[in-house]
């Protein structure tokens, strides 16, 4: 808005060109301005803005409120692709968390029951996520073949930390 100090037209090159916002974001930002009638579209009807198009500040606008709300045009949603990547990071760091989470009741406790190791992880994780018992599982496995943890040579259901 504070382009039209300087002007009473400003075209969408223009625009462009002094802000240095992408295609996208400067679209998005005007299309919120038009629909809060700040600025208006000179000759255009339509509510594709595109290129050539030409906006000038809406000088009769009035609210009765000394604050008010622009509304953002939302971006489009996020990709599938975008979705799966970000489950898979996620799921990523909350493995690592898991591991670390066992690696240190492991190092407080020595020797666990399989049961209470399950339990005491799913206390700490719980601040963080939910995890399920197959996640910690898996990371239990994980740490055995990396050698931090292994079985108890009595008993299958207990593990002792390696020093």
């Amino acid at each position: 808005l504070l382009l039209y100090n300087r002007a009473d037209v400003l075209s969408y090159e223009k625009i462009l060109e002094i802000t240095k916002l992408s295609e996208e974001q400067l679209s998005n930002q005007i299309q919120s301005l038009l629909e809060s009638k700040l600025i208006l579209a000179i000759h255009s009807q339509e509510k594709a803005i595109k290129a050539g198009s030409s906006f000038s500040l809406n000088k009769e606008y009035s609210n009765k409120r000394t604050k008010f709300r622009v509304s953002a045009v939302f971006q489009k949603e996020a990709t599938q692709q975008e979705v799966q990547k970000t489950y898979v990071s996620v799921e990523r760091e909350r493995k690592v968390y898991l591991e670390a989470a066992i690696v240190r009741i492991m190092k407080s406790r020595k020797v666990l029951r399989h049961n209470t190791l399950i339990q005491e992880v799913i206390n700490q994780a719980r601040e963080r996520f939910m995890p399920n018992v197959s996640m910690i599982e898996k990371c239990i496995e994980q740490l055995i073949e990396k050698e931090y943890i292994e079985r108890t040579p009595n008993s299958a259901e207990e593990y002792s930390y390696k020093v």
